[in-house]
């Protein structure tokens, strides 16, 4: 694990040094959080947050429409489980992703992009229930991380949507009638509103 974060490290770092482009992204993400019951409970306990991250970009040549590149960010989600009888503690998720970037587009015109890599997680919420039980969920510490994107770039600015993976967990439970473990989705589809700066535009 070691190895892969200095390989994205350095590939970041690179990128940021000498892309073409480099943006800071402000990312306000909306979750639907759902109430649930049954052995569903904790499924869509990922609520809403949002992410900074740092990208860069470089085109492949002089006319060239596509790029690549590689973005680093810091993302908070909060955790709540929802559901009848349910009585939770507010949790809170903490994500780091780091992920190199293929895309096409122009500084002034629509862009797309396609984001892949990986993703340190940190995050848990306990709950109770009127049978008498309890259970925790535990984000996965490692993780991997994709993204798409659209949206328009002007000068300096620029605005767009992206929806991104969800994110691995281990939930346990037991009750006086019930035990389980087991790893599953945090479901629930995270899109989010990117407001890009490139403070060295020229």
């Amino acid at each position: 694990m070691k190895k892969l974060f200095l390989i994205f490290t350095l590939l970041t770092s690179a990128a940021i040094a000498y892309g073409e482009r480099a943006e800071i992204i402000v990312s306000p993400t909306y979750v639907n959080q759902k109430k649930e019951n049954g052995s569903k409970v904790g499924k869509y306990a990922l609520g809403s947050g949002v992410k900074i991250s740092t990208e860069a970009i470089s085109s492949f040549g002089d006319g060239s429409n596509t790029v690549v590149g590689a973005g680093i960010g810091v993302a908070y989600s909060s955790l709540k489980v929802k559901g009848n009888g349910v009585k939770s503690n507010s949790g809170n998720l903490v994500s780091v992703p780091l992920y190199l970037i293929f895309g096409a587009g122009t500084d002034n015109g629509i862009y797309t992009k396609l984001s892949a890599g990986f993703a340190v997680r940190n995050g848990s919420v306990k709950w109770t229930d009127n049978n008498g039980g309890s259970g925790k969920i535990k984000a996965r510490p490692l993780t991997g991380y994709a993204a798409f994107g659209i949206g328009v770039r002007k000068d300096r600015f620029s605005i767009g949507v992206s929806a991104s993976t969800s994110t691995k967990a281990k939930r346990t439970y037991t009750s006086p009638t019930r035990h389980y473990r087991d790893n599953f989705i945090l479901s629930g589809a995270a899109i989010s509103l990117d407001f890009g700066y490139a403070p060295k535009y020229e």
